[in-house]
């Protein structure tokens, strides 16, 4: 290993400069840019960018030499769009000369008498166009890009050659031509490039680099260790060929798919990727990661030492099959849900992947994952499964059962997924009647939306079945009771004693937070109507609507509103009892056991 300051113009003594097939694509945004750039208009300072880590390949007879950029593709990538930026705003004459400063650090011939040239920095999956058709435009008859600079759906590389053409635009042509310079100036020694030599471990020199930009992501780290290992087992045409028919098919193919692994889920406290969630799942599953012990940052070190241990081509195949396989799964089954989305109560998949994203509960993926896998053709069983853990979360939710030991709980219904329905029954019917006497806003939305959709699944007069999870929690005797509802009935305890004025007020107190005294609204109450009486908060006042104007779903219209419009005035503990006890029992029909 060699470590040597250099200038960005060591580009001119390379040929190829490639990117590794398995590494991560173009990351950097609009900070890293904005930061690169003033620092390099910063003429008060010397400019340090980081290190390179660079392979050089062995040579081969009538190819061009290749060196593989092992860290700071991202860097130099940046700098040579950034390059290429200034000069397109170079006026004829100045890009005249320029123009073979320009080829020197960005493109490379066959040979010395060859007419054609080739894009040095040669990037792989889907930065490849963007980069070329960047580097290539204007040159060579190839025309100018057509910038659009709030197209935030294009390529990263798009996005920062338009960042650059933008902020380049309001610079005079001096400020172009000095910075032009200052880059490709040999003795502006920006960079460490390190040189690495056969025997050195590239993956262990990288792990220890504490290079400056966006770090590898878990997923990043665990792909670059999975396919290192590919090009030792099996070669690099091969590993080249394991990685373009199975990796990249299935995390890269498309924009859609990238979008669709990045997506981040809420989980808990932390947001993590769905690709980070599926190593997950998979190591949990494999046995090899213990998240009982084990943390989220030694996941990427679980799989090292799990990738460390295969022997041949062989095992190394099943392994990414196995990960490709369970990917396929993972994204067909498991989608990335919202609000703008319409559920069925028949879709019992679908409402419990909605519910435990809704709990930010992402622990028991790794089961699920095992069971559309070890299931696949056996849809009853599956169906019963995943039937009953969701019964398990729902009943354990409403009495707040504490959920540290779900990983534990994972873990064992991998091992046994029949006792899912014994885990989900020691949950009792008494705790679950407490629970529903005292439940949270969040908790009680969901349960009301999904007994709305039941309720329209069994009505077949009902033609609208499916609903948007778009709905506002009120309760119906307000929070804020005191002034507007002061009209405490006699109340009597267990055992027939009336009940003291303070005693009766706690009473009352309490069942506001039951269940039956909640109930979903398509938009929340104005805040000075919230606390009225109950019939002005049934009809309004004025222009301020009440819940009647707001009561699309049944359980508001047909439980509420139908009693009001047929006489019943009164909204006291008596119907929050009883309502309670309605949908309590509807409760139990869902997610009894």
């Amino acid at each position: 290993m060699k470590a040597e300051e250099v200038s960005f113009i060591f580009l001119g003594n390379e040929g190829i400069v490639e990117v590794p097939f398995f590494q991560r694509g173009y990351v950097w945004n609009e900070d890293n840019w904005g930061d690169l750039l003033e620092d390099l208009l910063n003429r008060s300072k010397n400019h340090f960018l980081g290190s390179l880590i660079l392979k050089q390949h062995d040579p081969v007879s009538g190819s061009p030499k290749c060196v593989s950029v092992i860290d700071g593709q991202q860097r130099l990538t940046t700098l040579s769009i950034l390059v290429k930026a200034l000069y397109d705003h170079f006026s004829p004459a100045l890009k005249q000369t320029g123009e073979s400063s320009l080829r020197s650090v960005l493109f490379y011939k066959l040979s010395p008498t060859a007419k054609e040239f080739h894009v040095k920095i040669r990037h792989s999956h889907v930065d490849a166009g963007p980069y070329e058709k960047v580097i290539r435009a204007g040159l060579d008859g190839n025309p100018q890009l057509v910038i659009d600079h709030g197209a935030e759906s294009q390529s990263r590389i798009l996005q920062c050659y338009s960042y650059f053409h933008h902020r380049i635009q309001e610079a005079q042509d001096a400020e172009r031509e000095a910075l032009f310079n200052r880059i490709l100036d040999s003795e502006n020694k920006m960079l460490v490039a390190i040189d690495l030599k056969n025997q050195d471990n590239e993956q262990a020199i990288f792990d220890t680099i504490n290079s400056a930009g966006v770090r590898l992501s878990c997923a990043d780290t665990i792909k670059n260790a999975l396919f290192q290992r590919a090009v030792e087992t099996m070669g690099r045409s091969r590993a080249i060929e394991l990685y373009k028919t199975t990796w990249e098919k299935a995390f890269l193919l498309d924009p859609e798919a990238l979008e669709y692994w990045e997506t981040e889920r809420q989980t808990g406290r932390l947001k993590r990727d769905n690709i980070e969630i599926l190593l997950h799942s998979i190591a949990v599953i494999k046995g090899f990661y213990n998240p009982e012990t084990d943390t989220l940052s030694d996941l990427s070190d679980r799989y090292k030492s799990q990738i460390r241990q295969v022997a041949d081509e062989t095992q190394l195949r099943a392994l990414v099959d196995e990960i490709v396989r369970y990917a396929e799964i993972y994204r067909t089954k498991i989608p990335v849900t919202d609000k703008s989305e319409l559920f069925n109560f028949a879709e019992g998949t679908r409402r419990l992947l909605f519910i435990l994203d809704a709990l930010e509960i992402s622990t028991f993926h790794p089961f699920i994952l095992y069971s559309f896998k070890k299931y696949e053709h056996d849809n009853s069983t599956l169906a019963k499964l995943l039937l009953n853990l969701e019964k398990l979360v729902i009943r354990r939710m409403v009495v707040r059962a504490e959920t540290k030991s779900y990983n534990k709980l994972c873990r064992e219904l991998i091992q046994s997924p029949d006792s899912i329905g014994k885990k989900a029954a020691e949950i009792t019917n008494i705790q679950l009647s407490s629970g529903l006497r005292g439940i949270s806003n969040k908790f009680a939305s969901l349960l009301l939306f999904w007994i709305e959709l039941r309720r329209r699944h069994l009505d077949s007069k009902r033609d609208i079945k499916d609903l948007k999870y778009v709905y506002t929690l009120e309760h119906v005797m307000p929070q804020k009771w005191e002034e507007h509802w002061s009209d405490i009935p006699d109340k009597k305890d267990a055992k027939g004693t009336k009940l003291s004025s303070e005693d009766a007020k706690k009473d009352r107190a309490e069942k506001v937070y039951w269940i039956g005294n909640m109930t979903l609204l398509t938009s929340a109450l104005n805040s000075s109507l919230r606390n009225y009486r109950f019939e002005k908060k049934v009809t309004g006042e004025g222009r301020k609507k009440g819940m009647k104007d707001y009561a699309e779903l049944d359980i508001t219209r047909d439980d509420i509103i139908a009693p009001f419009d047929g006489g019943d005035k009164t909204w006291d503990e008596q119907k929050i009892i009883s309502r309670t006890a309605k949908l309590e029992g509807e409760f139990k029909t869902i997610w009894g056991v």
